[in-house]
């Protein structure tokens, strides 16, 4: 499995290079948060930090993939929720550091060009693959998807927000097994990220030609 997703993010880390339209490089600050058993429902339940670096190959107007790498940490105890009963277990807390690498497809709403101040701004939407690695040892795939807004500063910077989340494939992030057992339904492990961003453009390519328009 992890040979097949070596393979998967390099093709999309070389295709870009390869294309003829224009790329942006950037970082993003924010925070993250688990849900799981010990917290279904709270959100921003112990926010800790979280920073990334990423890479997006702007297709045209609509249409963006974006390559991530974030660093993040997550906490959870039960001593936090004093009105929820856990059963069958003594009181538990977890603290996890996990990088987490994904590649998503964006969907502008609008119109939008990185840079171009034809093509100001725009709402859009994500979805896609990913593999979080917890640096205790273990991994598992997820899926992100979430919802961002982008804006042009100069006719290279951008600055942007996102919030996204992250449906895991295992029920170990919080060292908690759901009582209705370990199966693909019941991994009911999540985290999400809010995070400001900003990014670069280094190449045009085909954006400065009128056929592109």
């Amino acid at each position: 499995m992890k040979r097949i997703l070596l393979v998967f993010f390099s093709i999309l880390a070389i295709t870009p290079l390869v294309a003829q339209r224009f790329t942006d490089f950037g970082i993003i600050a924010g925070g993250c948060y688990y849900n799981g058993e010990i917290n279904p429902t709270r959100l921003f339940y112990k926010t800790q930090p979280a920073f990334a670096g990423f890479f997006r190959w702007n297709i045209d107007k609509r249409h963006a993939v974006r390559i991530s790498g974030y660093y993040m940490s997550l906490q959870g105890s039960d001593a936090d929720f004093p009105d929820r009963v856990f059963t069958e277990r003594n009181p538990t807390s977890f603290s996890a550091q996990l990088l987490d690498y994904n590649a998503q497809f964006e969907f502008n709403f609008l119109p939008y060009i990185s840079g171009d101040d034809a093509w100001m701004h725009s709402l859009y939407v994500a979805g896609g693959l990913g593999y979080t690695l917890v640096l205790s040892g273990s991994g598992t795939l997820n899926i992100p998807f979430g919802v961002g807004m982008k804006i042009n500063l100069t006719d290279r910077l951008s600055l942007g927000g996102e919030w996204s989340f992250r449906k895991t494939f295992t029920d170990s992030l919080d060292g908690v097994e759901s009582p209705l057992g370990r199966n693909l339904i019941n991994n009911n492990d999540w985290y999400s990220s809010v995070g400001l961003f900003i990014s670069y453009k280094f190449v045009k390519f085909a954006a400065d030609c009128p056929v592109y328009d």
